[in-house]
């Protein structure tokens, strides 16, 4: 049987998300001991205490569906961000959220307007919606061309995807940039802010966008649990933005999308301050040290807000990529964004990986030459 003569031409578009490789899948193909996978945006510290101990007690009671309501999370997350619950929802992951965004509001004909290179996911969102997508190039800096992705907007554009910072380049647009920008657009056309990096940032003149929610009723935020609060396993993020958009977001919810474990870490992550802050601290330090290196070593490093560093090295990155790999680095090569861009994406990980990291492209540039 043909299937694909039954599959809708949306999805035939689409090509396949394609994550960073696996340790144990590294370990197998090429028989190494040690990897260090920074591929993945990935926390290496894992959940802090308070978040382990209620995952062990709350796996006694998996034979029962999870609260549909998420009712302790979606309270106690409005008093940490001190909002009010109606704008807050739960998904399983802020990918979710994106894909029930198209759902909601792209027709035939509509359009979604974003960048490139940026996350992934909403090409294919865009491309598995009724819609078409719009890719604006990213600027010469690496970050979101507001101006470009301003013109960009037509009378038929509903959503606009705006990821800050940006994923893969680590780049940040600041609160000047896209104060403008949202002034600018139509109250009919939705922004989706995507700030999976949040809580790494330390530039000052990042837009605290939160303030801005009664301004713009079309802004929506997406956050998530993934990062800096390592329940990346666990899957699960949320937005914030108008009440009603969130009651049209529950719509096309299905039911328990976020399982019991999700919530109970995630609730007990919000009270893990300490932890948080010592991740941030750390993950800063390696960011600045792999940074450094890198650059001594003649390689182009990206300035990053993140807990990963975008870097050009001075030879074919696929090349890299592949010799990284026979020394047990796993990193994440541009290729996979669908760019042609010569760089790879490096995740921040402990002192002894980010020491690896650098020792190996040391290695690797020195032999080339």
């Amino acid at each position: 049987m043909d299937f694909e003569k039954l599959t809708r031409n949306e999805v035939l578009r689409v090509q396949r998300y394609i994550p960073g490789k696996p340790v144990e899948e590294l370990q197998r193909e090429r028989g190494l001991a040690e990897v260090v996978k920074l591929a993945s945006n990935e926390n290496p510290y894992g959940p802090g205490q308070g978040v382990l101990k209620v995952l062990e007690e709350g796996i006694g009671h998996l034979n029962r569906y999870p609260d549909d309501s998420a009712y302790y999370l979606h309270r106690n997350l409005a008093r940490y961000l001190e909002v009010s619950e109606r704008r807050i929802f739960i998904g399983n992951g802020s990918v979710e959220i994106l894909y029930f965004l198209a759902t909601l509001f792209v027709e035939q004909g509509d359009n979604l307007v974003y960048a490139m290179p940026s996350f992934v996911i909403y090409d294919i969102v865009s491309k598995l919606s009724l819609g078409e997508g719009i890719v604006v190039p990213t600027d010469d800096e690496f970050r979101h061309d507001l101006g470009r992705m301003r013109e960009a907007v037509n009378e038929r554009t509903k959503l606009v995807f705006i990821c800050n910072p940006n994923n893969p380049t680590g780049t940040y647009n600041s609160e000047s940039e896209l104060r403008e920008f949202m002034e600018s657009i139509p109250e009919n056309v939705l922004v989706v802010v995507d700030e999976a990096y949040y809580e790494y940032v330390q530039a000052p003149d990042y837009p605290q966008t939160i303030e801005w929610l009664d301004r713009y009723p079309n802004l929506i935020l997406l956050r998530t649990f993934s990062k800096i609060h390592s329940l990346a396993g666990l899957r699960i993020g949320y937005s914030i933005s108008h009440p009603e958009l969130v009651g049209l977001l529950e719509r096309v919810r299905p039911p328990f999308n976020v399982n019991s474990l999700s919530q109970m870490a995630a609730d007990a992550s919000l009270k893990e301050i300490d932890h948080l802050r010592m991740v941030a601290r750390e993950n800063s330090l390696g960011r600045n040290y792999i940074t450094k290196k890198l650059t001594n070593l003649g390689c182009r490093v990206l300035p990053s807000q993140t807990n990963f560093v975008m870097a050009f090295l001075p030879l074919d990155a696929k090349v890299a990529y592949e010799k990284l790999l026979d020394m047990g680095v796993i990193v994440r090569p541009m290729g996979n964004f669908g760019t042609d861009m010569n760089a790879i994406r490096i995740s921040i990980g402990l002192e002894e990986e980010n020491n690896r990291l650098v020792h190996a492209v040391e290695d690797l540039l020195k032999n080339n030459n």
